[in-house]
């Protein structure tokens, strides 16, 4: 078939002008997603005081947004596959930037959840589309590459959101506000930016759509001819449900042992004493950079080292860094010291956001065949966010409770548990084509 060749001269294709825009257009979209959930950290410094709200309520205002993605990946991903990607692609940016600045004008905590889990609802939605989207459109030689940098964005955007708390501090208690409405202002500009971009090839092969065809060949330069055609997905018959239990654990796991820690080490680091309100949001600031070197590791060497091995060494680095901090308290029967926590974050945050951060999304956006993928990256969205929920839920209130060392034996059980998952079920997915992959 011609739209099967034409999909193979797409996997031949060197990396072009049209590929980067593609990912750097959906590089913005996780830049705002990391920066709009990662930023409730430092707004909550002040929020708490502002609203008189205590560790629940704190807990709650920390999930809604993660809850609003709970609800948009899986229901926007459903409809990705029934509508194509373009359509929800180049809208839910109009949502996130409005419910940006509801949030940052809310009157009360409620109105602050309900803004931040509507909000979710478009985060949600980038995160179903993001990946499959750069992956749909990237040749094999460099997909790692490509898929990776959106990662590096989001923790990119996390980083900016700590910078901006660091300096909005004197500001002091409207500081929470512009740190909110900041995320609309870019939002703005991508959902502009995002009008002219064109439905993926592979969804344009799998319902056929010509006009679609022909727009995307005259974008990247290539014609479909006439050749042997390549192996069909809708026939081929992988073990779909072994996959979806290997990428939809792990990345439930990624989550549940991230967010917690993530979203709350400016308050960890001040209720244990450790600094002060500016020199935890300068340590967290601290620890993003070196998440971003993660990243950036990840970018220039996935398509060289693959992502199995990868995630399975980095589930194992993050328990033991935890397991070691633990360990300290339990025999010396105190916290441990700036200099032990500080290294074990850097190691933690290095391992999250350079390993199974970036491969469990990943990897759900190559496993599976273009006729189900972002209902799959919707649902995987959907079940890690039950991670993420439980994670920013149970630590801060388990902390204030019982001190930081069951967390941190839980946390350590949960990546040995993503190391086994990832070593006996994992598939590497280097050099080969999504068809390849799924047939």
């Amino acid at each position: 078939m011609a739209q099967d060749n034409l999909l193979k001269k797409l996997d031949a294709l060197s990396i072009k002008k049209y590929h980067y825009l593609i990912t750097a257009l959906s590089d913005m979209g996780y830049f705002l997603d990391g920066y709009d959930l990662l930023v409730i950290g430092p707004a909550l410094l002040f929020i708490g005081p502002l609203f008189h709200i205590g560790v629940a309520e704190s807990a709650i205002i920390g999930v809604a947004t993660i809850i609003g993605q709970l609800i948009g990946g899986a229901v926007f991903g459903f409809i990705a596959d029934l509508k194509g990607r373009k359509l929800i692609y180049q809208w839910d940016m109009l949502i996130f930037a409005l419910f940006a600045i509801l949030s940052a004008i809310s009157i009360n905590a409620i109105e602050l959840i309900i803004f931040r889990a509507l909000l979710g609802l478009a985060i949600g939605a980038d995160y179903a589309l993001t990946l499959s989207i750069i992956g749909e459109y990237s040749p094999v030689k460099g997909r790692g590459k490509l898929l990776g940098t959106d990662l590096m964005s989001w923790w990119i955007g996390g980083a900016v959101a700590v910078f901006l708390g660091l300096v909005l501090l004197p500001y002091g208690s409207v500081s929470w506000r512009y740190l909110l409405a900041a995320g609309a202002i870019p939002a703005i500009i991508v959902l502009i930016l995002r009008r002219n971009v064109e439905e993926t090839p592979r969804f344009a092969v799998e319902k056929k759509d010509e006009s679609e065809i022909a727009d995307i060949e005259k974008k990247l330069g290539v014609s479909a001819g006439n050749d042997e055609s390549i192996p069909d997905d809708r026939y081929a018959k992988p073990s779909y449900s072994r996959r979806a239990f290997f990428t939809f654990t792990s990345w439930f796991f990624n989550d549940l042992i991230f967010y917690g820690i993530g979203i709350y080490t400016a308050t960890l680091l001040l209720e244990l004493h450790y600094t002060t309100h500016s020199g935890s949001l300068l340590l967290t600031l601290i620890l993003y950079i070196i998440g971003i070197t993660g990243t950036l590791f990840f970018v220039f060497t996935a398509d060289r080292f693959g992502r199995k091995k990868w995630q399975q060494y980095t589930f194992l680095a993050q328990g033991l860094a935890l397991l070691l901090l633990a360990l300290y308290a339990i025999v010396i029967s105190k916290e441990p010291p700036l200099l032990l926590l500080f290294p074990m974050f850097a190691i933690f945050y290095f391992a999250n956001a350079g390993g199974t951060g970036e491969t469990t999304g990943i990897f759900v956006s190559e496993l599976f065949p273009t006729r189900i993928r972002t209902t799959a990256m919707g649902a995987g969205t959907a079940i890690s966010r039950v991670g993420a929920i439980i994670s920013a839920v149970v630590f801060p209130i388990t902390l204030k409770l019982y001190g930081a060392i069951p967390m941190e034996l839980i946390l350590f059980v949960v990546g040995f548990l993503g190391f086994l998952i990832t070593l006996i079920f994992g598939e590497e997915t280097k050099n080969r084509s999504l068809e390849a992959i799924s047939s």
